[in-house]
């Protein structure tokens, strides 16, 4: 059986020089983009072993502690690329080590901060796009009363009108009728009558230009709703899209 190390990881023997790791841990990590680190847990985990054992086998007194635990182990170790002194301990240097470690750990820690600001930043942003959606619905309610509100008081101007159109001609047909009693009354009737004829005609011309134009002004009220509508459920949509981006890109699922 295989056992695997850390010149497996990299895919190199453990005869490599320096250059051969180098230009395996370039080739390698092109494999680990910055989208997939952060949508997949399991690549991150595979793009840190594989920079530990490059930070391990490119340093020099690193490598040769690894290679020594290696042969306590019983794997097989080609030529290396460094020499050992007489006590077998090579250059190993506990000050570059820890340095090493420290560096690890600084990494980690910059890796840890980012990953949580950028979860914060997506969830202020989902946050966002969601107080957009609901102030959005709001204003569609306000508009749908102030147009209820509009046609209603459309509607009372509309019977007022018809009130006062019923009142006048009422008077007329009374006056009409109170002077049938003689000649001169019935000529002042057919006066009367033509007379009246004439303001009922300029009373329904009114009447009839009054009502196109509040029929005029309805459909343009109507128009520009629609319009304002339409523009809002565009918006409300294209919110509605960014909010599925950031589902999928974040939780891999449309909705959140």
């Amino acid at each position: 059986m295989t056992v695997k190390t850390l010149y497996s990881v990299l895919g190199v023997p453990s005869s490599a020089f320096p250059d051969d790791i180098e230009d395996a841990f370039n080739r390698l990590k092109l494999q680990f983009p910055k989208d997939k680190l952060e949508a997949d847990e399991d690549t991150r985990v595979r793009f840190l072993a594989l920079q530990q054992a490059y930070e391990t086998l490119s340093n020099p007194d690193a490598r040769a502690v690894y290679d020594q635990k290696l042969a306590k182990a019983g794997v097989k170790i080609d030529r290396p690329f460094y020499e050992t002194d007489g006590d077998g301990h090579g250059w190993i240097s506990t000050r570059n080590i820890i340095v090493a470690g420290i560096i690890l750990i600084l990494i980690s820690g910059m890796w840890v901060y980012h990953a949580r600001q950028k979860a914060r930043e997506e969830k202020e942003t989902v946050e966002r796009l969601l107080r957009m959606a609901e102030e959005e619905k709001r204003r569609q309610a306000e508009l749908q009363e102030r147009d209820e509100a509009r046609r209603q008081a459309i509607n009372e101007e509309s019977q007022r009108r018809q009130a006062e159109a019923r009142d006048h001609q009422f008077r007329n047909e009374s006056l009409r009728v109170g002077r049938q009693a003689s000649i001169e009354q019935q000529n002042a009737q057919r006066q009367a009558e033509y007379q009246r004829r004439q303001e009922q005609q300029l009373a329904e011309q009114k009447q009839r230009q009054e009502q196109q134009r509040l029929d005029q002004k309805l459909r343009q009220e109507q128009l520009a709703r629609q319009q304002e509508e339409m523009q809002a459920l565009r918006r409300l949509q294209d919110e509605k899209r960014q909010l599925r981006e950031l589902c999928l890109k974040r939780y891999n699922r449309p909705d959140c």
